[in-house]
């Protein structure tokens, strides 16, 4: 599985896996515990925060039921109750069933507006107007008047400042005496309103609020199926016991613009007989402020993300706020978009800025707590959100809740990610110290390997002057002598070939031009290549075979001395030689490298070798002189043949060459009108007659003397 690793790279990774391998099973042991550890905590405080506030509303609730049944056997509530009804008795004496243009206008303009838009079906007065003179005659002179109608302040007919009504002197009389009471109890025992209701009628007969529910019917009308009326109905039903009280869950009021409200309800007796009963309708401010802590969530450990609330068991509609309607409005109707609630839910809640009773919460831990279990998980909550939920029933004299308490994950598992970064900090550093230890561990054991494997690669760079140093007697030294001996032959064997290699290179470039030699070095056997812009010259030593007479040991001498110094010149001059055969020697320029004044360079050869056989005649004392052929263009050169390659040079230039040569006069040169027309410096020479080829190609030519007179060069 390893073979393909060094020795050196096993044991390495041998100690690191160890090593790594306990490294991760510990984080991951340690991420989980603490994980657990702050999810148990999390959990803990969440559910001791649930069972307190569960306690605390019920607490609450029973703090209002005591205050309740007190109120209700107060001698202010028995005496009130009776005057109430017996002033509401004289209010029908002669008043009007048809209610007054300014009771119809307020419903129609300032009390059905409140909530129509909840609505679906059209409102009109008379589906809301209380059927009894009485209580037509009670509400054009109080409800008409009150600034308010759908808050929680009560006012006196004598608050507004209107003229007294001689029908109702009894009802002033009573309100004058008993609203001071009855106010105070609403201010001082979390009440939005207090009613007294008739046993015998089921007619409201006074309200702290002075709202339509004043002379309305709890039997008949528009409230017979109010909380109100349900309320009613329980007390009456239960044969009414002295102080007893009874709790109405929340439910749309219609006289509070269809705003949820809760009721408590208490019998009132008079020498032991059922005279009335009074019902108070539940602010909903104290229940807020017990399950958001006063908006102080943060205090009670809840950070940015927790909450209390709680969920009606039967239908799991709120029952108490959302921090997050209350902090980031925005952020919170966002979220219950994205999960799907209606729009007339959501504009229910932006109505009554309250989700009681309007959004139903149906998660995990509802419909758990629905079936009377209690539970802590991860769970999603209204808003789509991951949190860790504590949840479990409650019950309030006869009221089945679900209170939950729950904060978003991501916040409750913060500190998950710093221990999570505190551990990979020390993995990290525990990583690097073991890879230390492992490096340097595994280094000193495989250090005489790393020497010979080093020796080994520097040897196969090119370096064949690395030796090994021997140290001891193990196995390790041995394999150090036998580098040594191997690296010991390779370089004299190096040497040789190097030696070998640089006579052959020699001899081929003395045969060939370096462009062919190159090549046929590459390894190329018989090949072509087009060169353009190449200037071929052809030279014809006349004279030449004076140079062949005598010995042969003399001929070989003097020809090798005219070639050698045509060579000298040929090579001095940037040309490359092609061939000799006899007295004609052929030369290029431009083959290997190409040559912008290869024209020039051209005729400056053949002035050179004309000075050349000059000097050559007074040695040898033969006559010799040269005269040239100078073509300039393109050439196909390269190695020809299949048993002996041949090197050779062809194409029109050179045949131009070849053949212009020969009608060029002893002495002198002849060019083409190529080379003619490249020269920069074109005197001394002549138009000659056009040649042709042999393909009848006619060629222009121009002549001059091989060697310039010296005055022509002069000027």
């Amino acid at each position: 599985m390893f073979g393909f690793l060094s020795i050196r790279s096993k044991v390495l990774a041998m100690l690191l896996i160890c090593g790594i391998g306990c490294l991760v099973a510990a984080s991951l042991v340690a991420m989980r515990s603490g994980t657990t550890t702050l999810k148990s905590s999390i959990f803990d405080q969440l559910t001791t925060l649930r069972t307190a506030k569960a306690a605390q509303v019920v607490n609450w609730f029973q703090d209002v039921s005591d205050d309740f049944s007190d109120i209700s056997q107060d001698a202010s509530t028995i005496a009130g109750i009776q005057a109430f009804s017996a002033a509401y008795l004289r209010a029908g004496v002669g008043a009007s069933a048809t209610p007054t243009p300014e009771l119809d206008a307020y419903y129609k303009d300032k009390f059905l507006p409140s909530f129509a838009m909840l609505v679906d079906a059209p409102l009109v007065p008379r589906g809301f107007l209380p059927a009894s003179p009485a209580a037509l005659r009670l509400q054009a002179a109080y409800v008409t008047r009150n600034a308010n109608p759908v808050g929680t302040e009560g006012v006196s007919r004598e608050d507004t400042g209107q003229p007294a009504d001689s029908g109702l002197a009894a009802y002033d009389d009573a309100v004058a005496r008993f609203q001071p009471f009855f106010r105070r109890a609403v201010e001082t025992h979390a009440l939005e309103d207090i009613l007294l209701v008739d046993t015998r009628s089921g007619t409201i007969v006074y309200t702290v609020a002075k709202r339509t529910d004043l002379g309305a019917s709890l039997k008949s009308g528009s409230l017979s199926t109010s909380g109100a009326a349900r309320a009613f109905s329980r007390v009456i039903e239960g044969g009414g016991v002295p102080g007893h009280t009874v709790l109405e869950d929340f439910s749309a009021y219609i006289p509070a613009g269809l705003r949820p409200s809760a009721f408590i309800a208490a019998p009132v007796f008079s020498d032991g007989n059922l005279v009335g009963v009074v019902i108070g309708v539940l602010s909903v401010k104290q229940i807020n402020a017990l399950m958001t802590n006063d908006r102080h969530w943060e205090e009670a450990g809840l950070g940015r993300t927790g909450e209390v609330y709680l969920v009606g068991v039967n239908e799991l509609l709120m029952r108490s706020p959302s921090r997050f309607l209350i902090q980031d409005p925005a952020a919170y109707f966002k979220a219950l978009e994205a999960t799907g609630v209606s729009s007339e839910t959501l504009a229910r809640i932006r109505h009554f800025d309250s989700p009681i009773m309007a959004q139903k919460v149906s998660t995990e831990a509802t419909r758990e707590g629905q079936k009377g279990r209690s539970d802590t998980q991860i769970v999603a909550d209204y808003r789509g959100v991951s949190t860790l939920s504590s949840w479990g029933p409650v019950a309030v004299q006869g009221l089945h809740w679900i209170v939950v308490a729950q904060q978003d994950e991501a916040e409750a598992l913060a500190p998950v990610d710093g221990l999570r970064h505190s551990i990979l900090v020390v993995a990290a550093l525990a990583a690097v110290i073991l890879t230390a230890i492992s490096v340097a561990l595994a280094s000193v054991f495989t250090r005489p390997i790393q020497a010979v494997l080093a020796g080994v690669n520097t040897l196969a760079a090119g370096d064949e002057s690395v030796r090994i140093p021997v140290k001891g007697r193990d196995e390790f030294a041995d394999l150090a002598r036998a580098f040594n001996a191997m690296a010991n032959e390779i370089a004299e064997r190096s040497a040789r070939i190097e030696q070998k290699t640089v006579e052959y290179e020699q001899l081929l470039r003395n045969f060939y031009p370096d462009l062919i030699a190159d090549r046929i070095r590459n390894g190329e056997g018989a090949f072509s290549e087009h060169v353009r812009n190449v200037c071929v010259v052809v030279l014809i030593i006349e004279g030449f075979e004076g140079l062949v007479r005598g010995g042969s040991g003399e001929t070989l001498e003097r020809v090798n001395a005219v070639v050698g110094d045509l060579d000298e010149l040929c090579t001095a001059g940037g040309l490359e030689k092609i061939r000799t055969i006899g007295e004609t020697y052929m030369a290029a320029c431009g083959l290997s490298t190409p040559r912008l004044d290869a024209a020039q360079r051209g005729l400056a050869f053949v002035e050179q070798v004309s000075g050349a056989l000059d000097r050559l005649s007074r040695v040898y004392e033969v006559e010799l002189s040269v005269r040239a052929g100078v073509a300039l263009g393109d050439v196909e050169v390269g190695i020809v043949g299949r048993h002996r390659m041949l090197y050779d040079v062809w194409g029109a230039t050179m045949l131009e060459a070849r053949r212009i040569v020969f009608d060029a006069e002893p002495g002198t040169v002849r060019v083409t009108e190529a080379v003619f027309q490249q020269l920069s410096v074109r005197e001394g020479f002549e138009p000659k007659a056009e040649i042709t080829l042999f393909d009848d190609t006619p060629v222009a030519t121009w002549q001059r003397p091989a060697a310039p007179a010296p005055a022509a060069e002069s000027r």
